[in-house]
């Protein structure tokens, strides 16, 4: 009697206590043969709250053929989740894909920043909460090796990781994966947000929906705000979505452009019936979309009434008035001399008179200026009232998939009202050069939203939302089929390479890629060379980049001339990237020839600086530049041979020799290496300065001086009595070079 009374006390404590946690509920898949299976992992308050939505779910996925089956646990940390998965992963059918429903660990990681698209922050210097990148990579990236760092105070479910130094050091995951985590401080409670979202998503399942309708949108400042890069994006869309190029109804592609209060008109189209995707192409932030931005174009300023209207406050001209007001917040952000020089510049580029920056002015028209910065950029608040339409929605830009913070753009417009389905964005900064679009077109085939992000994505990038989301399409269940199941048969994809179809002939070059490796680099370079589709020969170039062999060189001197503007932007940038002379002649003819593309002279201009300046110099000089450009690009060597030297000098500040050293990142000047590599050997000169020196040489993977790198790394590896930091970042930076 006793045992049995001391039985039910501990059994009484144990579910009192507020860590006892309930037992793992699974929910299978119905009964049937199934190619591959889908894990839906919930915590177990939310299925509580949502549970028939949830199965509802599943059991519509079943029906479709694919296994998908409900795991439900108190989900204490990443590890546990994570290790769900890897024993998924492990039975069959093959686990092709996992969505987050509800309350899931956030990992948040430092030490992967080559993974990541653009996002460079000092991790030492800012905020674990900011230089920490939100990743489901952990999740979904099998083969990455991660080490714990801490728990954060103030959100539990967030936790802290590096990534080890002895981790495979590139991105190919596993499994696809998503995020469904309605905003919490939408005014609707989150868990009827998710109920309604549910049904939503099964209503999208069971209709018969061709892709045939696709908006596109170009925000202010994106690309240079280039138009040669906006309009040269309609015609590899076309190879994509034929059947969107039928009638004029079934594209369109907008510019901040043509309306200076462009918000008001995208609303109109983001609420457009039948919408199958809609891209933003933009600069963002977690709660913002930039549409607009702070000067938006006016009519020309050589028309008189353009100086009279914009001094005068009582005429409103539309963009004139949002001009003047821009100029007005800009100018009160300043004090003292900034503001000075702020108000002397403007006077001088706009004819403005002093009258302008009266502060009686200045006071009146304080509220109204206000109200119009509202007026240019859509916020979380103004999407609550729309009704978004298009199932796939694209966020290329920066923050918007910020589903770590309470609000955030992507979860509005997933999770608000209308019919959007999924929603591809990002937690951290992005770079404006990513090809956002690439293997798009296999939506119009019928793959699942998933297997697409998948192929494309980055260490921020995520999909919010159903990621088994798809069109309509004879293609679809094979094509699923084989990503989900042959994704290593070489003879699979050799058979969608000999298709005419451009969007088969894309995925076939990727996963064959991943089979051989650089074993087919000659064929690629066939490829670039032959195709006649625009998407096709940027993912033959993008494959020939990864082999880094001398067949990447010569494409690169063939792709600066594509009719593709991206192939040729991405050609000028990786041109830098690789070092190689032969290279020089096609970037300098870019900057001097190029005008209609700006973001492909930006990276050109760019690229050459990574180059001897003497090699840069007398090509321009052959090629009849002016002498103030050759000036200003002998400027930028002798700044660039300046901090050089003070890298070098141990006299100087640490602080300011380790800036210098971080910005190799960014741009490989190929002939500093041997200098990063002297820092790395030198034991007398500070152990912060030599670790950051491997690190930054670790971006050079694709340099000419790669393998010189590899083997002065490997001998100074073999001195095992150093700094076990700089030796772990030193086989890091190896792994990366060798791109393992």
């Amino acid at each position: 009697m006793k045992n049995i009374r001391s039985i039910l006390f501990c059994a009484v404590i144990l579910f009192l206590t507020p860590n006892f946690t309930i037992a793992k509920e699974i929910i299978p898949a119905s009964k049937g043969v199934y190619a591959s299976s889908f894990a839906i992992i919930v915590d177990t308050k939310t299925l509580s709250q949502v549970r028939d939505e949830l199965i509802a779910y599943k059991n519509c996925l079943n029906d479709e053929g694919l296994g998908a089956f409900i795991v439900a646990d108190d989900w204490a940390t990443p590890e546990q989740v994570k290790g769900e998965i890897v024993a998924n992963y492990k039975k069959r059918p093959i686990l092709e894909g996992v969505v987050f429903v509800g309350d899931i660990p956030v990992v948040r990681v430092h030490n992967a920043q080559h993974m990541t698209s653009a996002f460079k922050m000092d991790e030492v210097k800012f905020p674990k909460e900011e230089s920490a990148v939100p990743t489901d990579r952990f999740y979904d990236d099998l083969h990455l090796k991660f080490n714990f760092v801490e728990k954060d105070n103030t959100n539990p479910l967030h936790f802290y990781y590096r990534l080890s130094e002895d981790s495979p050091q590139n991105l190919q995951s596993d499994i696809y994966s998503a995020r469904m985590t309605p905003p919490s401080d939408y005014g609707v409670d989150r868990y009827e947000l998710l109920k309604r979202y549910l049904k939503k998503v099964v209503i999208a399942h069971k209709e018969q929906n061709v892709f045939d309708k696709l908006i596109v949108f170009n925000g202010n400042g994106y690309n240079s705000d280039c138009l040669t890069a906006w309009n040269n994006e309609q015609f590899v869309m076309k190879e994509h979505f034929p059947l969107a190029f039928k009638t004029s109804e079934g594209n369109g592609f907008y510019n901040f452009r043509q309306d200076p209060f462009m918000k008001f008109k995208l609303y109109d189209k983001i609420q457009e019936l039948n919408t199958d995707l809609f891209i933003f192409h933009e600069h963002g932030a977690f709660d913002t979309q930039y549409i607009t931005g702070e000067y938006p174009s006016a009519s020309s300023t050589d028309d008189v009434s353009f100086f009279d209207a914009i001094n005068d406050p009582t005429k409103k001209l539309g963009h004139l008035s949002n001009l003047s007001s821009s100029i007005r917040n800009q100018y009160r952000r300043y004090k003292g001399e900034k503001a000075e020089n702020f108000k002397k510049t403007a006077i001088e580029k706009y004819k403005l008179t002093q009258d302008f920056f009266d502060q009686k002015r200045l006071d009146s028209t304080k509220l109204s200026d206000s109200k119009i910065v509202n007026e240019i950029n859509i916020y979380l608040n103004d999407l609550k009232d729309k009704n978004m339409q298009s199932r796939v929605t694209i966020f290329d830009a920066c923050y918007n998939g910020s589903f770590h913070r309470p609000g955030y753009i992507a979860g509005y417009h997933v999770f608000g009202n209308g019919n959007t389905v999924v929603a591809q964005g990002n937690t951290v900064n992005v770079l404006q050069d990513k090809w956002t679009i690439e293997l798009i077109g296999i939506l119009n085939e019928g793959a699942r939203v998933g297997f697409w992000q998948k192929e494309t994505q980055f260490l921020e990038s995520h999909l919010i939302g159903d990621p088994t989301f798809k069109f309509t399409s004879a293609n679809s269940k094979k094509l699923n089929y084989d990503l989900a199941v042959s994704a290593n048969s070489k003879s699979i994809w050799e058979g969608y390479l000999k298709s005419n179809n451009p969007n088969f002939k894309a995925i076939a070059l990727k996963m064959m890629g991943k089979i051989d490796g650089n074993t087919n680099s000659a064929s690629m370079l066939n490829i670039y060379k032959t195709s006649e589709f625009y998407g096709v020969r940027m993912e033959a170039l993008k494959r020939l980049i990864d082999n880094k062999d001398a067949n990447m060189v010569t494409a690169l001197n063939l792709a600066i001339n594509d009719p593709y503007e991206l192939i040729r932007r991405n050609a000028a940038r990786y041109a830098g990237y690789s070092g190689d002379e032969s290279l020089v002649k096609g970037l300098v003819s870019t900057v001097l020839f190029s005008d209609e593309s700006q973001r492909v002279q930006y990276a050109a201009a760019s690229s050459l600086r990574m180059f001897p300046s003497e090699v840069v110099i007398n090509e321009f000089k052959k090629q009849g530049a002016d002498t103030n450009l050759i000036n200003n690009f002998s400027s930028d060597y002798n700044d660039q041979q300046s901090s050089l030297e003070a890298m070098n000098d141990k006299k100087e500040k640490v602080d300011g020799r380790l800036s210098i050293i971080r910005s190799y990142r960014n741009y490989n000047v190929h002939a500093h290496a041997q200098h990063l590599l002297a820092i790395v050997a030198d034991q007398s000169d500070n152990i912060e300065l030599r670790i950051a020196a491997a690190e930054a040489l670790g971006w050079f993977d694709r340099s000419i001086k790669r393998t010189e790198i590899v083997t002065k790394l490997k001998q100074l590896q073999s001195n095992t009595s150093q700094d076990k930091r700089l030796l772990s970042e030193i086989q890091q930076t190896i792994t990366r070079l060798l791109n393992k």
